[in-house]
C-alpha cells in the first residue's frame, strides 16, 4: 500500500506543477514535457519508481481519451530485467577537496555500494594493463594493499604514449566496464573530457566501483579519497504502454506509433536526469497523435505503443516484439519518434533507404517539396539506435529524431522543459499526418 501511496502522492504533485505553470505556457504539447520531465518523476529511471509514476500517469491520460482502448493488462505489457537503482547521497572528497557530482565525476551506474573513507589511492601507469606480466608481478607485491584501495589511472598522458595505439587504449580502458584486474575497491580514471552517462552494462552485478574524473578537478596531492553513494542491483519490474483505436475500413490492419517514455532516472540524490528531449518530447508526441486520431478515426487501426527500457538497451521493443500484441506482418508502417524538439535544421528518418520505407519517405520529400514544412529530411540506414530496431525485421518501420534547434544537452541533467524548442512542431506533425495519409491511400 506504502508504494501505491507514494505512486499517486507523486502523480498528484506533478499535475499540481502544470497548474501551476500553466498561465506561463498553456500550449498541450510544452505541458506534457513539462510533467514528464519535472523533478517529481525523478528522470524516469529506476530510482524512487520514477519509471513505474510516469507510467501510470501516462497511462491515466490515455485512458480518458474517447475511443481509445487499453491493450495488455489495463494498457500494461509487463516484462523484468536486471537493472541498478542509485538512491541517497553521493559523496566524492580526494583529501579534503569535495568534487561536484556529474560535473566533476561520474560513477558508472553498475558500481558497487561504496561507503568508505579515506580510501587510499594508489596511481598506475596505464600501460600496465596492456601487459600481462607486468601486470601479474604487480599484483603479487602489493595485493595486500591494493585490495583496500581506489586505483587511479591517468587516461589522458596515456593517450600520448606512441608505444600503444589509439584503438588498443581505447579498448583496454574500456574493459574495466567488465572487470577490475586489481581486484580493487574501486578504479578511478582521469578524463579531460566525462563520458557519457548511460544505463548500457547494467544487466550483471560487479565486486568495485568504476569513477571517470576530470584531471583538472584533483588536488596535486592524491593520496586518500572517500567514496560513499549506495547502488542496488535488482530484478526490475516494468511495463510497456500500449492502447488503440479501431480502425474505420481496416480494422485488422494497423499502424503504430511508438517512443520511449524512460530516461536515465538519477546519479544518486545530487542528479536527475530530466530527459525532456529524450525522450519526452516523443513520448508527448504520441499522445499527441492519439488526441488527434481520438477526434478522427482512422481507416486503420492505430496503436500507440510508449517503451520503458529503451536507456538499458531497447528492452521494451524487444520485449514486444517477442510477445506481441498484434499480428507483426500486419502493420503497414511504425513511425518511431526519440528526440523530437529543435528542428530548425529538418529531421532525420531512419531505416529510409529501401523498401516500403523508402517509398513513404519519398512521398514526405514530395509533399515538404510543395509545402515546406520541414528544412530538410534528411535519410540514414537502419541502425539500432532506438526502439523500430527490432520491429524491422517484420514490418515497415521508421524512426525520425530532429536536427539542429534549441533542445538539452544529451543524457544530462540540463535536458530540461525550459531548454527546449518547439517552435517546428506543429510543422513536424502535419508532415507526418499528411504523409501517412497519402501512404495509405496510395
Amino acid at each position: 500500500m506504502g508504494g501505491i501511496r507514494n505512486i499517486i502522492a507523486g502523480i498528484f504533485c506533478c499535475v499540481l506543477l502544470v497548474f501551476s505553470l500553466q498561465a506561463q505556457d498553456s500550449a498541450r504539447l510544452r505541458e506534457d514535457i513539462r510533467i514528464l520531465s519535472a523533478d517529481c518523476f525523478y528522470g524516469r529511471g529506476n530510482a524512487y519508481q520514477g519509471e513505474k509514476l510516469a507510467a501510470e500517469w501516462i497511462r491515466n491520460e490515455l485512458k480518458a481519451l474517447p475511443h481509445l482502448r487499453p491493450m495488455g493488462e489495463n494498457g500494461f505489457q509487463k516484462y523484468a530485467f536486471n537493472a541498478f537503482r542509485m538512491e541517497g547521497e553521493v559523496v566524492l572528497k580526494v583529501e579534503e577537496w569535495e568534487l561536484n557530482p556529474f560535473t566533476d565525476y561520474r560513477i558508472a551506474p553498475f558500481s558497487q555500494t561504496t561507503q568508505k573513507e579515506n580510501v587510499p589511492i594508489v596511481k598506475v601507469d596505464a600501460s600496465l594493463l596492456m601487459d600481462t606480466a607486468r601486470m601479474e608481478n604487480f599484483l603479487m607485491k602489493y595485493w595486500t594493499s591494493i585490495k583496500r584501495s581506489v586505483v587511479y589511472i591517468d587516461g589522458v598522458q596515456w593517450k600520448n604514449d606512441k608505444k600503444y595505439s589509439k584503438e588498443s587504449i581505447q579498448k583496454v580502458l574500456q574493459s574495466l566496464q567488465y572487470q577490475n584486474p586489481f581486484q580493487s575497491i574501486g578504479i578511478m580514471v582521469g578524463v579531460d573530457e566525462l563520458p557519457v552517462w548511460g544505463l548500457s552494462n547494467t544487466d550483471f552485478e560487479r565486486n568495485y566501483a568504476l569513477l571517470y574524473v576530470l584531471r583538472r578537478q584533483l588536488p596535486k596531492k592524491c593520496k586518500k579519497m572517500t567514496l560513499s553513494f549506495s547502488n542496488e542491483f535488482y530484478k526490475k519490474e516494468t511495463q510497456n504502454i500500449c492502447f488503440a483505436i479501431d480502425g474505420a475500413v481496416h480494422p485488422d490492419e494497423f499502424v503504430v506509433f511508438t517512443a520511449h517514455y524512460d530516461h536515465l532516472g538519477c546519479m544518486g540524490d545530487s542528479v536527475i536526469f530530466h530527459g525532456a528531449h529524450d525522450n519526452a518530447s516523443g513520448t508527448a508526441t504520441v499522445m499527441d497523435f492519439a488526441r488527434y486520431y481520438s477526434e478522427h478515426q482512422p481507416a486503420y487501426t492505430t496503436v500507440f505503443l510508449l517503451f520503458s527500457g529503451e536507456e538499458s538497451g531497447l528492452r521494451g521493443s524487444k520485449n514486444f516484439v517477442r510477445n506481441p500484441l498484434i499480428p507483426l506482418d500486419k502493420i503497414k508502417m511504425l513511425i518511431n519518434l526519440d528526440m523530437f524538439c529543435g528542428g530548425d535544421d529538418g529531421i532525420m528518418v531512419v531505416n529510409s533507404t529501401q523498401g516500403k520505407t523508402k517509398e513513404m519517405v519519398d512521398m514526405m520529400d514530395t509533399i515538404n517539396a510543395t509545402k515546406h514544412y520541414v528544412t530538410a529530411i534528411k535519410r540514414r540506414a537502419n541502425a539500432a539506435n532506438s526502439d523500430h530496431y527490432y520491429f524491422t525485421k517484420h514490418c515497415p518501420a521508421i524512426f525520425i529524431y530532429t536536427l539542429g534547434g534549441k533542445y538539452g544537452g544529451y543524457h544530462n541533467y540540463t535536458d530540461t522543459c525550459e531548454n527546449c524548442g518547439l517552435n517546428n512542431y506543429s510543422a513536424m506533425f502535419a508532415l507526418i499526418l499528411e504523409t501517412l495519409q497519402q501512404y495509405l491511400h496510395n
